[in-house]
């Protein structure tokens, strides 16, 4: 019982060596999109055609490593200031279903890079066919 508690620990020491630069990194790159992007530049293009607005969401979700909770009050802020109903899907969408950037390295790692970019396609189109769709339902 010692022995897989110590084998536990120590390989949990080895994940974060790999994941905590890496989140670092995210957070980043997230921080200075937030402070330094003008906001009047993030509401004029998620404003204005569906056609550019949703798949720029879908990218926007899945590369801002923002934490889910912090995603509602965004997109929320988002639709208030015109972002249409499509951008907003595809923005949660794509931060939920990909934006995760310590699980798509233990992904990469555990299943490969080709499950992995298989998975990046898969989702990027399924999430941005959703917004086109919410966009047109709603």
């Amino acid at each position: 019982m010692k022995k897989k508690a110590v084998y536990i620990f120590a390989d949990s020491l080895k994940e974060m060596k790999t994941i905590i630069p890496a989140f670092f990194i995210a957070t980043l790159i997230g921080a200075t999109l937030e402070f330094y992007l003008p906001e009047e530049i993030t509401f004029a293009v998620l404003g204005k055609t569906p056609f550019l607005s949703i798949p720029l969401a879908t990218i926007i979700g899945i590369i801002l490593p923002i934490p889910r909770y912090a995603t509602y009050p965004i997109a929320f802020s988002l639709f208030q200031k015109g972002a249409g109903i499509g951008a907003i899907f595809a923005l949660i969408s794509g931060e939920v279903i990909l934006g995760a950037p310590d699980r798509d390295i233990l992904e990469f790692k555990y299943f490969g890079w080709k499950a992995f970019v298989l998975r990046l396609i898969l989702c990027t189109a399924l999430v941005t066919a959703g917004g086109f769709v919410a966009e047109v339902l709603l």
